[in-house]
């Protein structure tokens, strides 16, 4: 078992509880640095392991082997225009990615902003964070000076935290209800969409079942999947990806990270579980023609999957997130308080956040990281 199945956002914030609980980011190309710019805010070991797989091993793997340009335009999308969120309890990295070039103006890679943040509600993410994602693109992409992009950085970096408030008590957030109520009407609509969906999880991500731990038992890197689903019409960025990556962690382990990503131009969105591998970063520019959405292939629905689709109907038509797995047929509290229990051993005593180094531990106890509170 590795350092990321252990302690990617699952860092032990119980020991840090004066750290803040926003941190703002920036790795890739900007015109203000002759080549790659310096990383910076890279202060939380998410942060470090995000930056590492999603731009040092993810795109960079893509563009030196020339995976993009080889599928051709006929299955590629032209730009980087992302919004992510990966998530996995009570934390969160959300951020923005566009396509930038270097002070050479060489255009292969992009530019990204990520915020991690900590015990923050979703929707203050979609109210403040997001929103202040846009606002420090739109100072970036002007900026001529390394300074200029720092200063913006910075200065997201001090409202947010003010937003947030500092370390509590309480890690666990509420579950999310932005987007949900849509989604679920989209379901019940489109029941036999959701009933692919559900038969592909059945089918080919059983290894993320409810306490299974085979994704990440093995040496080496842990396992992946990927999910490519409809956007709800007329949904926002922050609506669809609440919306489907909180539906897919009431059906797996809730102990597996999730990550979320939506071009803002796609009607698609792409939910990743577990522990991406270089290759799984193809998406980010890959469009129907390369990587079809779930829904569009013709399963053949067997009973089995269909009754387990009835009990999630049942809570679909309350304009709910299902209260129950399909793929073990147990409740969601259950499945977390499992998931909880796992990934607190993981925390223990030991500060594994970077920013933990400088700061006075604050106890050993750890507390929830899921809202076990389920209704």
């Amino acid at each position: 078992m590795n350092d990321f199945v252990e302690q990617f956002l699952n860092e032990n914030w119980e020991g840090v509880r004066d750290a803040p609980r926003i941190y703002v980011a920036a790795f890739g190309k900007h015109p203000a640095w002759n080549d790659h710019l310096d990383d910076i805010g890279l202060v939380t070991g998410s942060l470090v392991t995000a930056r590492r797989m999603m731009y040092g091993s993810g795109i960079a793997a893509q563009i030196e082997s020339a995976a993009w340009e080889k599928a051709g335009p006929e299955k590629t999308m032209a730009t980087f225009d992302h919004v992510l969120l990966w998530r996995r309890g009570a934390e969160s990295l959300v951020g923005r990615i566009w396509s930038s070039r270097d002070g050479k103006g060489r255009t292969l890679y992009p530019m990204a902003v990520v915020v991690h943040a900590i015990a923050q509600p979703f929707e203050r993410i979609a109210n403040d964070v997001l929103p202040a994602l846009l606002h420090v693109e739109g100072r970036c992409l002007p900026a001529k000076t390394p300074s200029e992009v720092i200063a913006a950085l910075n200065d997201t970096q001090e409202k947010l935290r003010g937003r947030a408030g500092g370390g509590a008590e309480a890690l666990a957030v509420p579950d999310s209800t932005l987007g949900i109520r849509g989604w679920a009407a989209w379901a019940i609509q489109e029941r036999p969409a959701l009933e692919r969906v559900i038969h592909h999880l059945r089918g080919q991500w059983m290894v993320f079942g409810p306490e299974q731990r085979g994704w990440c038992e093995a040496e080496g890197p842990a396992q992946s999947r990927i999910l490519r689903v409809p956007r709800v019409p007329g949904s926002t960025p922050a609506e669809a990806l609440n919306a489907w990556i909180s539906f897919v962690a009431t059906q797996i382990n809730p102990a597996v990270p999730l990550l979320g990503l939506v071009h803002r131009d796609q009607p698609w969105v792409e939910v990743i579980a577990g522990e991406p591998a270089p290759g799984d970063w193809f998406v980010l520019r890959a469009n129907a023609a390369a990587v079809p959405l779930v829904t569009d292939i013709p399963y053949q629905i067997d009973a089995e999957t269909r009754a387990a689709s009835t009990l999630l109907f049942a809570d679909l038509v309350q304009g709910r997130l299902p209260t129950r797995s399909a793929l073990n047929g147990r409740s969601l509290a259950e499945n977390r308080e499992s998931a909880d229990k796992w990934l607190s051993r993981f925390r223990g005593s030991m500060t594994r956040a970077i920013f933990g180094r400088l700061l006075s531990g604050g106890g050993a106890r750890s507390n929830p990281r899921f809202d076990l509170n389920v209704r």
